[in-house]
């Protein structure tokens, strides 16, 4: 892609079989067949990947407004973002105060903190994080965009050298997309959750909301709810910013196996305590 240097950088192999999950079903058949074929071809990219770009020179990319966000999806074990070229005569930069806004939020800090921070009122935080996401190309509330954004916003904010693959494809028109996409900071979880509440995870970071969770599981939202409340009770999270960004960040800056580093991460404090023996012991001897 021109915008965005990408660097050749091997990476292992993953499935090439396309295993496209939350189609929209909304929408006409016409309209999810060719949108079937997008995502299809934007898998089969990705599995052939052999470059990586910085998730800070996306985001800077998106927001200087040199490429439109075409579509966000998910396979089993990925995330992806499929990206086109600005064909815009004049780039609709986001920039000052409304990108300070959306970096922040996207990054995981609280809207009213950031309102504390500015000196501004929450719902011009608010107002202005939804204005910065739909000038991405974005439609849907902050708190439930997609996880690339999330962690490029964080990666641009912070100065972290983060990368996720790189890749271009052709579609039916002729166009040149490209794709970008990284591993699911959920799929570390399995090892973890109860396959229940898992798939409740996964859809909640996929970004739907409890409704559409509980509709696609045939159960009610309260218990949608209780299901998640639960898990991030469990694992001292405060909600699903801090999922990703902890799985995603702590694991990519870590050294150790990602089993590890998600239990290191995310089971409390005094569990970990006492599944060591040296530690369980200097206790009983205090």
């Amino acid at each position: 892609m021109n915008a965005l240097r990408a660097e050749v950088h091997p990476r292992p192999e993953y499935r090439t079989k396309p295993d496209v999950v939350n189609a929209s079903p909304s929408r006409s058949s016409s309209t999810i067949d060719a949108l079937e074929a997008l995502r299809v071809s934007a898998v089969l990219a990705d599995g052939d990947a052999t470059q990586q770009i910085s998730l800070s020179q996306l985001w800077r990319a998106l927001a200087h407004g040199e490429h439109d966000i075409v579509d966000g999806f998910f396979s089993r074990e990925r995330c992806y973002l499929v990206l086109s070229s600005s064909k815009r005569a004049t780039p609709a930069r986001i920039g000052g105060r409304r990108l300070a806004i959306l970096e922040a939020v996207l990054s995981g800090t609280r809207q009213k903190s950031i309102a504390i921070d500015m000196a501004l009122a929450p719902s011009t935080v608010a107002l202005n994080s939804r204005l910065a996401l739909e000038g991405l190309g974005v439609t849907c509330k902050p708190s439930r965009a997609h996880p690339l954004l999330m962690l490029a916003a964080k990666s641009s904010r912070e100065a972290l050298s983060t990368m996720a693959s790189c890749s271009t494809f052709v579609v039916r028109d002729g166009s040149v997309l490209t794709v970008v996409a990284a591993d699911r900071p959920d799929r570390f979880l399995e090892h973890i959750l109860p396959a229940a509440e898992l798939e409740v995870i996964q859809n909640l970071v996929e970004g739907c909301s409890y409704a559409e969770i509980a509709r696609a599981r045939g159960t009610s939202t309260r218990t949608v709810a209780n299901q998640i409340t639960a898990v991030f009770r469990r694992l001292h999270l405060s909600g699903r910013n801090e999922l990703v960004q902890r799985l995603f960040f702590e694991k990519r800056l870590g050294s150790a196996a990602p089993e590890r580093i998600v239990t290191e991460t995310i089971v409390p404090p005094a569990a970990r305590a006492a599944a060591d023996p040296a530690a369980a012991e200097a206790r009983r001897s205090a």
